[in-house]
């Protein structure tokens, strides 16, 4: 009865593979034929089909040839790429809309605290902290970490995790925070003021904001949104010291570069009317 039993399976087991095998091929017969009735529909009947064939040949081989005879423009390279975009953000900072004065403002809702920060993602500013805070960081001595590559590629690896770390710092400055605490995150230039008064009034907005409701607060948004952001930075910067001296550290340093970024903004549209007439 074995013996019986396993014949009949292999007898079984090669119908089946011939029979798949018939299938395949009739499948392949169908393809071929199908493919080809397309083919010929495509094309128009008479003798205008060989002049068409022979139309689309020479375009063809005309369209290689000359695609082969252009010359071939030479490629930027990264360091051509990094000049014309350092470049473009300075004209736009030069040339860009002034921040707006006091008289101007409008409460935010949170969907126009979003557009803030959107805005503000590829703003000058943002790239310029970058700048800066790669600067403070070489100044530092941040550069000998061996976890970072020497040369220009060691800075533009620190140049991007600062400009992560910024991009991160806008999300919390410029809606989570504000959004939550019902603050205002923008700067707003108050050129009515005498020289001395303005300028303690730029430097003092690293510190008070206004309300949506227009009163003036603590600006506790921009402070935990700095510390929020070097939290974040721990988790994938190399080499970064980690807690709370650290992040205090980077809460004053910021606080220093965004008074003196509001003196610029402050002054700024003056000093280019006045040199620049612009």
């Amino acid at each position: 009865m074995g013996l019986t039993s396993n014949f009949l399976t292999n007898s079984n087991s090669n119908d089946l593979e011939r029979k798949m095998k018939r299938f395949f091929h009739l499948s392949l017969v169908l393809i071929f034929t199908c493919g080809l009735a397309s083919a010929q529909a495509m094309l128009p009947d008479g003798p205008e089909s060989s002049s068409v064939m022979t139309k689309n040949l020479t375009d063809s081989s005309s369209g290689v040839m000359a695609m082969a005879e252009a010359p071939l423009l030479p490629q930027p390279t990264r360091l051509q790429q990094m000049k014309n975009m350092i470049k473009l953000q300075v004209n736009r900072a030069i040339d860009g809309k002034p921040y707006p004065s006091l008289t101007e403002w409008q409460p935010l809702t949170a969907r126009e605290k979003f557009d803030v920060f959107l805005h503000s993602t590829y703003s000058p500013r943002t790239f310029a902290n970058a700048a800066i805070d790669e600067a403070a960081d070489r100044a530092k001595g941040k550069h000998l970490n061996r976890e970072y590559e020497t040369g220009f590629r060691g800075v533009g690896q620190r140049y991007g995790i600062n400009l992560a770390t910024n991009e991160t710092d806008v999300f919390f400055q410029r809606f989570l925070f504000p959004t939550v605490l019902k603050q205002d995150p923008r700067y707003f230039r108050n050129p009515d003021l005498p020289f001395f008064q303005r300028a303690l009034y730029a430097m003092s907005r690293v510190l008070i904001t206004r309300t949506d409701n227009g009163g003036q607060t603590f600006n506790s948004s921009r402070i935990l949104s700095i510390a929020a952001s070097r939290a974040v930075s721990d988790l994938y910067v190399p080499g970064e010291r980690q807690g709370m001296h650290p992040i205090a550290g980077c809460v004053s340093f910021t606080l220093l570069r965004d008074a003196g970024e509001n003196l610029l903004h402050e002054f700024w549209p003056d000093v280019r009317r006045k040199f620049l007439h612009r």
